[in-house]
């Protein structure tokens, strides 16, 4: 099954693979969705549960004082009040035993609890608890006790009977009135254990669940954003192995070797471009000689799977954006659920709670910047405008919105002369945003960032370069810090998403350049790109 699914994954096309990834990730969301929407109902009903055991608490005690009252004034209304408040606990005794039974009358359900003094707004949650968990162990346990207390107060109900009774007799005994009375106090003391151990179940039902429903809860948020992660990885590592297949066969045609081989990873459109590119190959290699002939064809054909490339890079372009700004709502709505479950219970419940409550909305948060960042790489270059830039006056600029971390950090950035050109202005701000932020980031902690910016002329464009005093990086890992989502530190040494530098490549990619770093590591790093004479 495993196999058959990775396969169908590897040969489908990429808009349904995007499709597939955005899919999962929305499942999982509406489930913990339904998760948490799920477990607020649930506690709110044991919160109301444990409202009503006060009131049928305080209903029975005050029976019981108005018992007592009418034993030694033999006022009928005394006894009138007592039989009032005996039917707080005699309506939450009909809706027991209604719910007992295997088709209850949910009617007489819902009249008993109203009887019982019950919010109106509670009682459905209520009914819905009991028949959903009736089997759980602290549920059961609960309504055990519950069964207990309502036979203890049967004897109560007997007693104000037969005081009634013999008080409105002509010549009520005093004798028997007093034995009555002395068999109140036993039954209060045998019913107020019954009340404790109402109470202690469902406080540990609630704890138990609270518990459960955080450590689902955090598994299914560790899972949205760890599936999210491993489809867009997936996605973009097999474009780019695709296209990197396809570039070395074009560069090795271009010699006039056509021994190199586009490999075919998959049959999405990348594997049908790479098979379509082998064949034209293959067909220029039979003819054995490029003429004029054959040139205007190939160069036909370059043109058109030049076209279905950019056609197919626009379209993922436009689903990342769709897909990255849609699933921002759910994320949102995840965020709100989890604080409004801080406000309410924080404090209330264990120390692991609280811990896990953090972790959920640290993992949201972290959700939402790796959502933006992606909406934010998508928008590079979709609407683009070239113009001619002063690099100078764009320095300026980048360093005024960076003032703060500069001032905080003390760092010293020195840009020489910098070249007026054609460019896009907005994304080649970001472009020396990025780099200089970077640079300021990955500083060494017993050093201020010094910061060295400059420019030269070579082979007809322009070649620009940031240096920095940080940690430098590992040369092993210069060829992996510009894939999107590539990260060489954790989250607690470095904050960000890994993918400044993605963008830094798309832009530079954008002006007909390219980048490229030179590092070692503790003595900080450079980092070179190209920008192009003319943009279309």
């Amino acid at each position: 099954m495993k196999i058959g699914l990775f396969k169908w994954y590897r040969n489908v096309s990429i808009a349904k693979k995007l499709y597939f990834t955005v899919g999962t990730m929305a499942l999982l969301i509406a489930f913990e969705l339904f998760v948490l929407i799920f477990s607020i109902n649930t506690l709110s009903s044991v919160r109301a549960y444990v409202g009503g055991e006060g009131l049928w608490s305080k209903a029975q005690k005050d029976a019981m004082y108005q018992l007592l009252k009418y034993a030694h004034t033999h006022d009928e209304a005394d006894y009138a009040r007592f039989q009032e408040f005996m039917r707080v606990n005699l309506g939450d005794h009909k809706t027991r035993l209604e719910l007992s039974k295997p088709h209850p009358d949910m009617a007489i359900a819902r009249q008993g609890f109203i009887e019982g003094r019950n919010h109106p707004d509670d009682i459905d949650g209520m009914i819905r608890l009991l028949r959903r968990f009736h089997g759980d162990y602290y549920i059961n346990k609960a309504i055990t006790a519950w069964a207990n207390a309502d036979r203890v107060v049967a004897g109560f109900t007997t007693i104000g009977e037969e005081l009634h009774e013999e008080i409105s007799k002509s010549n009520p005994s005093q004798e028997r009135i007093t034995d009555l009375v002395n068999r109140i106090d036993p039954l209060n003391a045998e019913l107020t254990p019954f009340e404790d151990e109402f109470s202690y179940a469902l406080g540990e039902g609630s704890r138990w669940l609270e518990n459960t429903v955080l450590h689902v809860l955090f598994f299914i948020a560790l899972s949205v954003e760890c599936t999210g992660l491993l489809l867009a990885w997936s996605v973009s590592r097999g474009i780019r192995k695709g296209l990197k297949e396809i570039l070395v066969s074009s560069r090795a045609v271009a010699k006039g070797d056509f021994s190199v081989k586009a490999k075919a990873f998959s049959r999405d459109e990348i594997g049908i471009l790479a098979n379509d590119f082998n064949m034209m190959a293959e067909e220029l290699e039979r003819l054995g000689k490029e003429n004029k002939e054959v040139n205007n064809s190939l160069e036909k054909k370059v043109r058109q799977r030049t076209a279905q490339i950019e056609s197919k890079n626009k379209e993922l372009e436009q689903f990342a954006y769709v897909a990255s700004h849609d699933l921002q709502e759910p994320l949102r709505t995840i965020s709100g659920f989890v604080e409004l479950l801080q406000q309410q219970y924080k404090g209330q419940l264990d120390e692991n709670a609280d811990k896990f409550l953090d972790y959920l909305l640290q993992a949201s948060e972290r959700m939402k910047v790796l959502i933006k960042d992606l909406l934010d790489y998508s928008r590079i270059g979709r609407e683009k405008e070239s113009r001619q830039v002063d690099c100078n006056l764009l320095v300026k600029e980048v360093m005024a919105d960076l003032d703060k971390i500069i001032a905080d950090t003390g760092a010293t950035v020195h840009a020489s002369s910098l070249p007026v050109l054609q460019a896009y202005p907005t994304e080649l701000k970001l472009l020396f945003q990025n780099l200089i932020s970077n640079s300021i980031k990955f500083r060494k902690s017993n050093e201020v960032p010094t910061i060295d910016i400059g420019s030269v002329r070579e082979n007809g464009h322009w070649k620009f370069f940031v240096q920095d005093n940080g940690i430098g990086i590992d040369p092993q890992f210069l060829d992996r810090i510009f894939i999107i989502f590539q990260r060489l530190h954790t989250r607690s040494e470095y904050e960000g998403s890994g993918i400044g530098l993605a963008h830094c490549k798309k832009i530079v990619e954008m002006h007909g350049g390219r980048i490229w770093a030179e590092s070692t590591p503790g003595e900080g790093s450079r980092f070179f790109f190209t920008i192009g004479n003319e943009l279309s």
